[in-house]
């Protein structure tokens, strides 16, 4: 038996501490059961770092194996080993989550044997790697796609883990599906419900019309998981659930008209299709069905003044985002206040308010409405307000990168409406060097039309830098912040469902 210095912590099959043994012992013959981690690490290409083994490496040397694998020492969880196993191998250290864990046994010629229960890591990372060559030979980014385990040398725990991995993924996937279809049928006869109330029946099909061309229902969606997550009732929560989704739409309404928008989710907008002054009317129908959703709930009165609290929070946010345009405005006070330069403080300022103080509200809706405890209250804010800054982050991305027949939106739309209010913009004015910048902030502050190729010379200069990449890591911080506060709330199914709803509304095309 070979003797090492590191000791590994020996479990059962359900993963059960039974103590610490020397590794060369653990690897003799079939193996001992012990901890190990695998991490797959992704970047916003969608790219799968791998790694080839050291030549220095007992078992499987010069194999390709996942971003990083190794073992959790005496005491250490497996996110923690893996973060700073990354460090020690990489370079470089990213917030992981464990997405699940998987049992394998594999022998290695006569050298030795692996037998771990091993947890699926999972982070995000576009930066440098400064590998360490007495772990590593070389490393890559590959597509998954690209991976064929059949052939070419790959670790054992890569091929079955990496498989895991995927099944757990897509597992996850048709879970929030479900969930989100589920949403919709529960939540669309509510919406219709309070919109048409009072409404003659002649304009019935005009006043559905913003609240049916489309939509996710995140908004009800989070509401319906928090108040599960806190055993609250359907009940209590199902019409403000879906007030605020139509509180939500009434800011589009109104978002669309001061941006002269033609176009969301592929359809035309309210005021474009039949002019400003009805979608002005229906502006005022969809604020007060909200509140009637509020009025209708188990607290009433908390829960109105949680919408009122919203509304004018988003108020607040969307004046600041007119501030930044860099436009020619009319209005005497916009040209009076216009911000000059904008920095990511005052573009946190704007988000937290114009985007993220919805599902923030979503969250405390539930968790008032279900009993929960002022401390769980807060827990469930937290994770709304970062749920919504990862979401606003992901749909400045998507203004600049996606593809506008899955965005649903003309694509550039914030260069031309001028809008320094957009984090890939900001961190492209970081990065540019001085000429570059220059050429951008002209276009953004042109007088008159900006065209398409306006449009698309800014798009170009914008893809010279590294904006794209640092837009996702932070999003990705403010997901981890969200997945933070539900370590402290109740762990149950729903507690999962909305880690993976929060991990969706930074992976989302449209």
């Amino acid at each position: 038996m070979k003797t090492y210095k590191e000791n590994l912590v020996v479990v059962d099959k359900k993963d059960r501490v039974l103590r610490m043994e020397n590794r060369g012992k653990c690897q003799e013959g079939k193996g001992i059961l012990h901890r190990a981690f695998s991490i797959y690490l992704f970047n916003n290409k969608g790219q799968l770092l791998i790694q080839k083994r050291s030549k220095y490496k007992d078992l499987w040397p010069l194999y390709w194996s996942n971003s990083c694998c190794s073992h959790p020492k005496k005491g250490e969880s497996y996110v923690q080993a893996g973060e700073r196993r990354l460090k020690q191998e990489l370079g470089f250290s990213v917030p992981l989550t464990m997405v699940g864990k998987f049992v394998y046994q594999a022998k290695y010629k006569n050298v030795g044997s692996e037998n771990e229960m091993c947890a699926i890591l999972v982070g995000r990372y576009n930066a440098k790697i400064k590998e360490n060559p007495k772990e590593v030979a070389q490393w890559k980014w590959v597509n998954p796609s690209s991976l064929d385990f059949k052939r070419g040398k790959y670790a054992p725990w890569f091929k079955k883990g990496f498989k895991e991995y995927l099944r757990i993924k897509e597992k996850r996937e048709k879970e929030v599906e479900s969930f989100l279809n589920n949403i919709l049928k529960k939540i669309d006869p509510v919406i219709k419900r309070l919109l048409e109330a009072h409404i003659d029946k002649r304009f019935h099909k005009v006043i559905d019309y913003q609240a049916f061309t489309g939509g996710k229902r995140l908004r009800p969606a989070l509401v319906l998981a928090c108040s599960n997550l806190m055993k609250g009732k359907e009940k209590d929560v199902i019409y403000p659930a879906a007030g605020l989704e139509l509180l939500h739409n009434s800011t589009l309404i109104v978002d669309d008209i001061i941006d002269h928008s033609r176009l969301r989710r592929k359809k035309p907008t309210v005021w474009f299709k039949f002019g400003q002054s009805i979608a002005e009317c229906m502006g005022l129908d969809y604020l007060a069905a909200s509140f009637e959703g509020a009025s209708r709930s188990r607290k009433p009165a908390e829960t109105t003044e949680i919408f009122s609290n919203a509304l004018k929070t988003v108020v607040n946010g969307e004046m600041l985002d007119v501030l930044f345009e860099q436009s020619s405005r009319e209005d005497p006070f916009v040209q009076k206040n216009r911000f000059k330069k904008v920095n990511q403080k005052d573009y946190y300022a704007m988000i937290s308010r114009k985007a993220a103080s919805l599902a923030q509200a979503c969250c405390e809706t539930a968790g008032v409405n279900s009993k929960a405890s002022k401390e769980q209250i807060r827990l469930l804010k937290d994770y709304g307000l970062n749920f919504g800054l990862a979401f606003q982050i992901r749909d400045d991305v998507l203004d600049i990168f996606g593809e506008e027949d899955t965005f649903g939106k003309k694509i550039g739309k914030d260069i031309q409406e001028r809008k320094l209010g957009n984090i890939i913009v900001l961190l492209a004015l970081k990065e540019l060097n001085n000429k570059d910048k220059q050429k951008l902030l002209k276009i953004i502050k042109k007088k008159g039309i900006i065209n398409d190729k306006d449009i698309k010379q800014a798009i170009r200069l914008i893809k010279k830098t590294k904006s794209k990449e640092k837009a996702g890591q932070l999003a990705d911080e403010f997901v981890e912040e969200a997945k933070q506060a539900l370590e402290k709330l109740p762990q149950n199914k729903w507690n999962s469902l909305l880690e993976n709803l929060v991990d969706f509304v930074v992976q989302r095309n449209k």
